[in-house]
């Protein structure tokens, strides 16, 4: 018989400086590529959630394994797709501060950062694909404390 697997509470209020701060990276086979990541302190088994800057440069190309939300905060990208199975449906969309876009498991993803600002977003995935992003300074060793409830 399956077992299930809960998830705890997870609460966060983002802060520019936890990725102001956050040590720069390459994206895997990239070369020229720069991103910064942290996470929120929510990797649970059902979503992990991090907190990212992708700074101009080359596109980034991904492919998803699994689904993802991402909130812009800052920046502007184009984001053109490819959905499974047979990649034949490809569109493209400019997304900026404000905007949220789901990107469906199974597709292949190109971003291009406008501009000359990074493109900031929260990054909500589900489920926890393990992403090794380190925690963000202010999340310490455990989740940010909820506000008070009114």
């Amino acid at each position: 018989m399956d077992s299930m697997t809960y998830s705890n509470f997870g609460y966060y209020k983002p802060q520019d400086s936890d990725l102001d701060d956050a040590e720069k990276w390459a994206f895997p086979f990239i070369e020229g590529s720069q991103f910064r990541a942290i996470n929120v302190g929510i990797d649970e088994p059902a979503c992990q959630v991090n907190y990212e800057d992708w700074l101009p440069g080359p596109d980034i190309w991904w492919s998803m394994n699994h689904d993802e939300v991402h909130v812009v905060t800052k920046g502007r990208a184009e984001v053109e797709y490819w959905l499974a199975p047979l990649m034949q449906e490809n569109k493209q969309v400019i997304a900026e501060v404000g905007d949220v876009y789901f990107l469906p498991r199974g597709a292949r993803i190109r971003w291009r950062v406008l501009g000359d600002e990074p493109f900031r977003h929260l990054c909500i995935c589900y489920p926890n694909p393990g992403y090794p992003v380190p925690k963000a300074k202010s999340v310490g060793g455990g989740l940010t404390d909820p506000p008070e409830t009114r």
